[in-house]
């Protein structure tokens, strides 16, 4: 399963999700966010992981000379795009920029789950009065098990090394393509803890040895 650390604003915390063993972390791009990066934090940050850590740029707004920037002085591996819903010419935008992009729905728990024309995932998580990821707010996961999924999906939303077990096996037999991580593995908001990182990671491969 894909594990992704988002939120990342420190190249100490970038080499901590490679040595627990994540496939991915997140940067951010966002005014909308406290834990948002300049370009050359963020290639500061990318230079600090290494290679074989997938670089996630997650963006809120629809600059695209700045996404442009990004993805090639910082190497963007796959764009998030964690803002509203745009228009179809927009998403193909989305998709001018040589790497995938995941769409992220925040989801009520009823509405069918849809996927915007040229998406490569869906990352899911719940309604939030508070803002942009890295909430902490939990959701009723077992939900997702009651819809059709039209793409891979990443749980996200509320998770920690103490939920995300119990996310997972609310969902049945149902498996995502991956789970999605910020504050449940925070000391406080942008500085991540080894500990809870490493206890994440390896509570979810534990699901997989389950499964």
């Amino acid at each position: 399963m894909w594990i992704k650390i988002c939120g990342i604003t420190r190249p100490e915390d970038a080499i901590l999700v490679d040595a627990a063993g994540a496939d991915a972390m997140g940067l951010i791009f966002s005014s909308r966010s406290s834990r948002t990066l300049s370009v050359d934090r963020a290639s500061e940050i990318a230079l600090a992981a290494g290679k074989r850590l997938e670089k996630v740029g997650v963006f809120t707004e629809t600059d695209w000379e700045k996404i442009g920037e990004v993805v090639d002085r910082v190497e963007i591996d796959l764009i998030q795009w964690h803002g509203g819903p745009l228009g179809r010419e927009e998403y193909g935008r989305l998709s001018s920029f040589g790497v995938p992009w995941m769409h992220v729905v925040r989801w009520d728990g009823r509405a069918p789950l849809d996927a915007p024309h040229g998406a490569f995932r869906l990352l899911v998580e719940g309604r939030s009065e508070k803002g942009l990821g890295g909430t902490g707010e939990g959701w009723n996961y077992a939900a997702l098990s009651e819809v059709k999924w039209p793409l891979p999906l990443v749980l996200s939303g509320g998770l920690s090394p103490d939920s995300v077990g119990l996310a997972l096996d609310s969902l049945g037999g149902c498996r995502p393509f991956g789970v999605d991580v910020s504050s449940g593995v925070e000391s406080r908001p942008g500085v991540k803890e080894e500990g809870r990182i490493r206890a994440f990671v390896e509570n979810v491969r534990s699901r997989e040895v389950r499964a």
